[in-house]
C-alpha cells in the first residue's frame, strides 16, 4: 500500500475519528444552520425556489396513492410529472415519510433533518478515511476535521438538500482506497443504491469510484486477486441491485429523450481550471479570482489554503530524490477515474479564470449525452476529496511521527483559519434566508375565489403547459393542500415532446370549448395568447394575476358572494 501499512487496518471496529467526525458534524451543523430547520413542522423556510420543489414533491408523494413503480407521482406535473426522483426530494427518506406517513404530523418536512444527517455521516465516513491515512489519533482527529468542514458540502445547504450528501462519495473512496482483497459486494450494493436514492450526480460519482474499485481488485492489486468468476458475480449482483432500486423510484418512467439536461448547458455549469485553488469569497488569505458567468457555483472546487500547503509538502516529499518509491499500481485505476471525471467536469468548453481557453468539438450525440451532466462542475468532488486524502497520507507516511502531526495539525489549523469568514458569513446568510425572511412569506394567492374553487374542481391545468409555470410553487402548495392535482411544478428532466403534446391539448381544448368539469383552467403568460371558449353555465375572471376559466361554475349554488367572482358565459375571446 502506498500510505500505511495494511496490517494497520487488520483490526475490527470503529475507528475512533469516526466517532470524532460524527461528533464534529453535529457540532459544524449548528454552528451554521438554525437548530429551528430540525422542527418537521417548521415548513415555510423551503418555500422559494429549489427548496420548494424538494418539499411539494414529498407533500405530493406522500399523499398519493402507491403507484407502479413505487416512486412515481401522477398528481404533481400530470402529463409533464415523472417521479420522485426528479423532484430532488431525497427519494430514500420519501419512501420512509410516505410508509410511516400515518404516525407522522401535517405537515411535515424532514430537510432540515437530512442535513444534519450529511454532516454526522460526512465526519463518519471522514473518520474512517483518517484511520487509512495514519496509525497516529491526533493526525486521524485532524484529518477527520478536513472532511467535515467541506464547503462544497457547506455551499449545498443553500437549497440542495439531497446533494449535501457528500458522505456518500467519502463511503465510496474510502472503498476504493481499503486495503483488502476481496471484492466488498455487499457494500457496493449498499452504497450504489443509496446514490440512486439520494440524488443522481452522487450516483454517478459513485458508480466510477466503484468502477475503479472493481478494476483495481481484479487487475492492479497484487496476488491473490479475485477470479473471474467471483468478478462477474460481484458486478451481476451489484448491477442487478442498482437497477432494481432506479425501477423501483421511477428512473425509468421518463423516455430516454428527457434524460440528457440538454446540450446547451453542458458547459455553462462547468468547472474551471482555477477551480482547486480559487476561493471565489470568503477565504481570509487568498484573493477570489473571476470564473465563467453562471459556473460561481456548480463549478466550485476549492481546496482550501490549509490542503493546497500540506499538498505542496507531500509533493516534495513525494519526489524527494533517494525517497522509497511507492507502488503506485494498486491506485492507477482511481487515478485515472478521477482525472476522467475532472476533464468532464470541465467540459468541452475548457475555462481558465472568464475565458474560454480550448474548446473541444463536441457535437450530436455524444454532447447529448455529455449533458446528462449538464451540472459537471459536481464531478470535481472525487478529486477534491481524493487530494485531501493524499495529501494527508502522504505526510503521515513520509515524515516522522512528530513531525508529520505538526503538519498535519498545522495545516488543519490554516484550513479552519482559512475559511472561518466563510462559514461565519455562511451563518448569517442561512438566518436570513431560512429563519428572517420567511416570516414575512405568504401566499400571494389571497383571493376568496381559492377556497370557493377548491370546493368542485379536482385538477389545475395551467396554460401553456411548462416547467416552473409562474407562480408554481404556491399554486402546487394550493392544490396539494386541498387535494387537487395540478400540470405544474419545478422538475430536474422533462420530456419537451411530452409538454409539446400536452400544449397542443389544452390548446384545442380551451379553443372549441370542450372543458372537463372538473379542472380548473389558469392562463398565466402574457407572452402566450389564447383562443378560448365557454358555454353558459362557465365563468372567467382574474384573480390575483391569472386568468381563470371556471367550468360549470354557475351550475350550482355557491353561496351568497360566490357567483360575483367571475363572469358568466357564453362567450369567446382571447387572453391573457
Amino acid at each position: 500500500m502506498i500510505f500505511v501499512d495494511p496490517a494497520e487496518h487488520a483490526r475490527h471496529g470503529i475507528p475512533a475519528s469516526a466517532v470524532f467526525g460524527t461528533l464534529a458534524g453535529i457540532v459544524v451543523y449548528f454552528l451554521v444552520l438554525d437548530p429551528r430547520l430540525l422542527d418537521p413542522s417548521y415548513w415555510i423556510w423551503l418555500m422559494e425556489g429549489d427548496p420548494a420543489a424538494e418539499y411539494l414533491g414529498w407533500r405530493f408523494f406522500r399523499v398519493e396513492p402507491w403507484r407502479w413503480p413505487p416512486g412515481a407521482i401522477r398528481s404533481y406535473g400530470l402529463e409533464i410529472g415523472s417521479a420522485i426522483p426528479f423532484t430532488d426530494s431525497i427519494p430514500v427518506a420519501a419512501f420512509a415519510g410516505k410508509l410511516a406517513s400515518s404516525w407522522l404530523p401535517e405537515p411535515f418536512q424532514y430537510f432540515g433533518l437530512w442535513a444534519l444527517v450529511s454532516f454526522v455521516l460526512q465526519g463518519f465516513f471522514g473518520g474512517l478515511l483518517a484511520a487509512l491515512a495514519s496509525d497516529r489519533p491526533i493526525d486521524r482527529y485532524a484529518i477527520a476535521l478536513l472532511f467535515v468542514a467541506s464547503v462544497p458540502l457547506l455551499d449545498r445547504a443553500i437549497g440542495h438538500y439531497a446533494l449535501m450528501s457528500h458522505w456518500l462519495v467519502l463511503w465510496g473512496l474510502w472503498l476504493a482506497l481499503e486495503p483488502r482483497r476481496e471484492l466488498a459486494t455487499g457494500h457496493w450494493v449498499a452504497v450504489t443504491c443509496l446514490a440512486s436514492l439520494v440524488h443522481a450526480y452522487l450516483l454517478y460519482l459513485v458508480l466510477a469510484l466503484w468502477v475503479a474499485d472493481v478494476l483495481r481488485r481484479r487487475h492492479f492489486d497484487p496476488e491473490p486477486r479475485p477470479g473471474v468468476g467471483e468478478w462477474m458475480r460481484h458486478v451481476t449482483i451489484v448491477a442487478i441491485a442498482l437497477c432494481t432500486a432506479m425501477a423501483l423510484a421511477g428512473y425509468f418512467v421518463l423516455p430516454r429523450d428527457a434524460i440528457s439536461g440538454g446540450s446547451f448547458y453542458y458547459g455553462k455549469y462547468a468547472a474551471n481550471l482555477n477551480a482547486f485553488f480559487n476561493p471565489g469569497w470568503g477565504s481570509r488569505f487568498l484573493p477570489n479570482l473571476p470564473v465563467m458567468k453562471g459556473a460561481e457555483m456548480e463549478g466550485y472546487g476549492y481546496l482550501g489554503l490549509g490542503v493546497l500547503v500540506m499538498l505542496a509538502i507531500a509533493l516534495v516529499a513525494f519526489l524527494k530524490p533517494g525517497a522509497p518509491r511507492p507502488n503506485l499500481r494498486p491506485y492507477l485505476p482511481l487515478i485515472v477515474i478521477a482525472a476522467l471525471l475532472c476533464a468532464i467536469a470541465l467540459s468541452h468548453q475548457v475555462a481558465w479564470g472568464d475565458r474560454v481557453v480550448l474548446e473541444v468539438p463536441i457535437r450530436g450525440k455524444l454532447l447529448d449525452t455529455l449533458a446528462t451532466l449538464r451540472a459537471s462542475g459536481r464531478l470535481l468532488w472525487v478529486a477534491m476529496y481524493a487530494l485531501t486524502f493524499a495529501a494527508a497520507a502522504i505526510v503521515a507516511a513520509r515524515f516522522a511521527p512528530n513531525a508529520a502531526t505538526a503538519v498535519i495539525v498545522g495545516c488543519v489549523a490554516l484550513q479552519l483559519a482559512d475559511l472561518s469568514p466563510r462559514f461565519v458569513a455562511m451563518r448569517g446568510y442561512f438566518h436570513d434566508r431560512f429563519i428572517v425572511t420567511p416570516a414575512a412569506r405568504t401566499t400571494p394567492l389571497v383571493s376568496p375565489f381559492w377556497a370557493e374553487a377548491a370546493k368542485h374542481y379536482r385538477v389545475i391545468r395551467m396554460a401553456p403547459v411548462a416547467n416552473t409555470a409562474r407562480g408554481w410553487e404556491w399554486l402546487s402548495l394550493y392544490a396539494v393542500d386541498y387535494g387537487m392535482a395540478i400540470n405544474t411544478g419545478q422538475f430536474a428532466r422533462v420530456s419537451f415532446p411530452r409538454i409539446a403534446q400536452a400544449n397542443a391539448a389544452i390548446t384545442a381544448t380551451l379553443a372549441d370549448g370542450r372543458l372537463d368539469p372538473g379542472t380548473l383552467y389558469l392562463l398565466w403568460s402574457r407572452d402566450a395568447k389564447f383562443d378560448w371558449s365557454i358555454g353558459p353555465d362557465d365563468g372567467i375572471g382574474v384573480f390575483d394575476g391569472y386568468f381563470v376559466i371556471a367550468p360549470g361554475w354557475f351550475a350550482q349554488p355557491r353561496g351568497p358572494i360566490a357567483p360575483d367572482y367571475l363572469v358568466r358565459g357564453p362567450r369567446r375571446g382571447i387572453a391573457p
